[in-house]
């Protein structure tokens, strides 16, 4: 699984996070996406993300561009990209009930990242950012 999660656009795997919610897509996928906005310096185009599954995508990139993972040129950046994708008034998605977020309400997303969260932390830290550098220089290594 995670050989194949790698291949793909993260267009198309933000739109696999939308199309299974939150509460049910996979650690490793939702950890990818993640790092893949945090460390790969990824920068997803929502053009490409199914029209009906861009709510809930760019709620879950503006959610993690506002971590502190980000330098703030790099958040900017993200967040300009998928900022012109937000409604201007959402329509309220049919599940609000224990809606916490009130950027998913925003945004009008029918998912909330909140319940996620706690998963994520360990891939915060400067060590994880750390260790992760230190792989990548030894994979460009000939």
């Amino acid at each position: 699984m995670k050989r194949q999660v790698r291949r793909m656009a993260l267009e198309r795997m933000l739109g696999d996070v939308a199309r299974q919610g939150v509460a049910h897509v996979s650690p490793e996928l939702l950890r990818e996406v993640a790092e893949r906005l945090w460390y790969a310096g990824e920068v997803p185009n929502l053009a490409k993300v199914p029209a009906n599954l861009r709510p809930d995508a760019g709620y879950l990139v503006d959610r993690l561009a506002r971590f502190n993972v980000l330098p703030k040129e790099r958040k900017l950046q993200v967040l300009s990209a998928v900022r012109q994708y937000q409604p201007a008034s959402p329509t309220p998605a049919a599940d609000v009930t224990g809606r916490k977020d009130p950027l998913a309400v925003a945004w009008g997303a029918s998912m909330d990242l909140t319940c996620r969260l706690g998963e994520l932390m360990p891939y915060q830290t400067r060590q994880y950012a750390s260790d992760k550098a230190k792989v990548a220089a030894v994979s460009l290594t000939p």
